[in-house]
């Protein structure tokens, strides 16, 4: 199964799970094809640092970037680390085979984050593709067996482009 898209990501909580939702979905089979693109909320410095960081990173070389931000999402959320402290963003930086500085790009965050409203994106993570965007929150049980008939189903519902709520308490 091929899932294609663009997630509106910041670096809270529900962005990490499903960021493990999907890797879950992989190792099962599902081929990712995703656009990771930066979306802040006023007041969230953690993500608002994390998410610059990344656009900078972007900015220095595409072709890293997905394994800068892999790395700065793992080392917040394992860890509990600060975007801040320029020795995670070292960390993260080495373990993405980054050896100049990142120089953070706020501007791209401000840009991406504009779009995303635009398009009528609330709250992280958020899907789109063609439709309506698609919020999705998973829990840690979605990373056991069955991600890839979960991913099915987020997928049959951004296609479908009728009005979805799908909520679990």
């Amino acid at each position: 199964m091929r899932f294609e898209g663009r997630v509106f990501y910041d670096f809270s909580s529900p962005v990490w799970r499903f960021y493990r939702f999907l890797a879950a979905a992989a190792a099962e089979g599902a081929e990712l094809r995703l656009d990771w693109q930066p979306f802040v909320t006023e007041g969230d410095q953690q993500s608002a640092t994390g998410l610059a960081l990344a656009e900078g990173a972007r900015a220095q070389g595409p072709e890293r970037h997905a394994a800068f931000l892999q790395a700065l999402l793992a080392i917040r959320h394992l860890e509990d680390a600060d975007l801040t402290d320029p020795e995670v963003v070292a960390r993260a930086a080495d373990s993405a085979g980054i050896s100049e500085r990142i120089v953070p790009d706020a501007a791209a965050v401000a840009r991406s984050t504009d779009e995303a409203m635009s398009l009528g994106v609330t709250a992280a993570p958020t899907v789109f593709r063609h439709g309506p965007v698609l919020h999705v929150g998973v829990n840690p049980a979605s990373y056991g067996s069955g991600a890839l008939d979960r991913l099915r189903v987020i997928d049959a519902v951004l296609v479908d482009d009728g009005i979805w709520t799908l909520t679990k308490p």
